[in-house]
């Protein structure tokens, strides 16, 4: 099983020392690995041995010598491997140094016998949805998302009005600070703290979550991951900015978006004895109680 990493600067000592074993324990297992140039040089001064370390910068670098790579970070960092790996065979196997790390596979406490788990393929591979933009207009922004396609209003405290289309029927116009057509993965991002349901991996749907609706009748909507949605702009004074992942794409006045599921996905690795319900409940801390109300709650 061929692997390479990708990850940004460590930042604490604590992560450096976990980074410095990780690279131990793949320096006895591997003749020569792939490590994402910029990690390499925040990182090369921790390590005893580099002669087996090659560098990348390119996707075209990682496809053809990779099975899977490495994410050290957060779930920011998680993202940022879109970039190298969409359109590929390569599953990203998440290394959580940041804080919820929602969508990273491993935490600090796994590194340990990390290796050895993906040299004895003791995993699965999820395929996650991915969402893809389509424009009206010439727009050399970011075209896709593995959590949600954001529209929010440029100017904080001003109410957009966003046109919804879906399979060219008229749904509403959504009114409010912004709307949110998140898929399966980004339902526990920023759509669920605007109000969305929590979806599992598996389904195969998209969610439309309004942002502080003008209008309170106004709820999350959960269509088919197979229909193709249009959001249209209508001219006004006041632009709309949308974003993909977080990143900007564009801000405008007006102009229309086709958002639909790609015809590729992303492939992540999920180690055995865990899966999307472990998650929530360790993550989202599902049915644990508070320690400082324990013993003092009335039902």
């Amino acid at each position: 099983m061929r692997i390479s990493i990708f990850g940004k600067v460590p930042g604490n000592n604590q992560d450096r020392e976990l980074i410095k074993s990780l690279f131990a324990d793949i320096s006895k297992m591997y003749d020569s690995v792939l490590v994402w140039q910029p990690f390499f040089e925040s990182v090369k001064e921790l390590l005893d041995e580099v002669s087996y370390i090659k560098t990348f910068t390119t996707k075209e670098e990682l496809a053809d010598s990779t099975d899977i790579l490495l994410s050290l970070g957060g779930d920011g960092t998680m993202l940022d491997t879109l970039d190298f790996v969409l359109g590929t065979d390569i599953a990203v196997l998440g290394i959580n140094l940041g804080h919820l790390g929602f969508l990273t596979t491993a935490g600090r406490d796994d590194i340990r016998n990390l290796v050895k788990e993906i040299a004895d393929a003791d995993f699965t591979i999820e395929k996650r949805q991915i969402l893809s933009a389509d424009f009206s207009f010439d727009c050399t922004g970011r075209r896709f998302a593995a959590n949600e396609a954001c529209f929010l209003s440029t100017n904080r405290g001003s109410i957009i009005d966003l046109e919804v289309f879906i399979n060219d029927k008229y749904v509403s116009t959504f009114s409010g600070d912004g709307l949110l057509i998140a898929t399966p993965t980004g339902s526990t991002a920023y759509s669920m703290s605007a109000g969305g349901p929590i979806i599992t991996p598996e389904s195969r749907c998209l969610c439309l979550t309004p942002v502080a609706p003008h209008n309170l009748t106004f709820r999350p909507v959960i269509i088919s991951d197979t229909d193709i949605i249009k959001v249209r702009i209508p001219r006004t004074e006041d632009s709309c900015k949308m974003l993909m992942d977080g990143y900007a794409v564009f801000e405008r006045t007006e102009g229309e978006i086709i958002l639909k599921k790609a015809p590729y996905n992303w492939n992540l690795v999920r180690l055995v004895n865990q899966d999307f319900y472990f998650s929530i409940r360790n993550k989202l801390m599902w049915g644990q109680t508070p320690k400082h109300l324990s013993g003092n709650l009335t039902l």
